[in-house]
């Protein structure tokens, strides 16, 4: 078989990664944005600041300069609710107060309701001891019972022998 020349072959086709077209599309915008810095006339829309720099990660999350994590669409890794518990832990006077106050509550509940729980197991085995003594006590009322009816049984089958 005869191989066509260089210039007649069908180009190649690789499989290009979802990190790989983030980096593109990030360094797409970045130069699209310098090109704009570098020359203002050119430019149709107010001047932006320019982008964090960035370096991938391991896990293929991008990585800002100030080390927060960024998804690969672009969005902060962290979510609304993690934001808003950092909000509240940040310290400023009456906000740690009341932060404190309701530990504290929660704490002194945590242990109310421990103690309640306590109380709760030591009346049931107060009652558990109770009836097993009262099942210990049956039982020897019922083994001096039967020690009562083999003497019994004894005494009439020597009253019957004997008459």
């Amino acid at each position: 078989m005869s191989r066509p020349p260089s210039s007649q072959t069908t180009p190649q086709f690789y499989r290009v990664s979802e990190r790989d077209l983030t980096e593109i599309e990030l360094h797409s915008v970045d130069s699209i944005n310098d090109l704009h810095r570098t020359h203002p006339e050119h430019s149709h829309k107010g001047m932006r600041p320019p982008r964090p720099t960035y370096t991938p990660s391991p896990n293929g999350n991008l990585r800002t300069h100030d080390g927060t994590a960024v998804s690969q669409r672009g969005h902060p890794l962290s979510s609304k609710w993690q934001r808003r518990l950092q909000d509240m832990l940040t310290p400023s006077s009456s906000r740690a107060y009341a932060m404190g106050c309701a530990i504290i509550t929660l704490l002194l509940l945590t242990v109310l309701l421990i103690f309640y729980f306590l109380v709760q197991q030591g009346s049931a085995i107060r009652m558990l001891t109770e009836a097993m003594k009262e099942k210990e006590a049956a039982t020897h009322e019922l083994t001096l019972l039967i020690q009562e009816l083999q003497e019994l049984r004894r005494n009439m089958t020597a009253m019957r022998r004997g008459t």
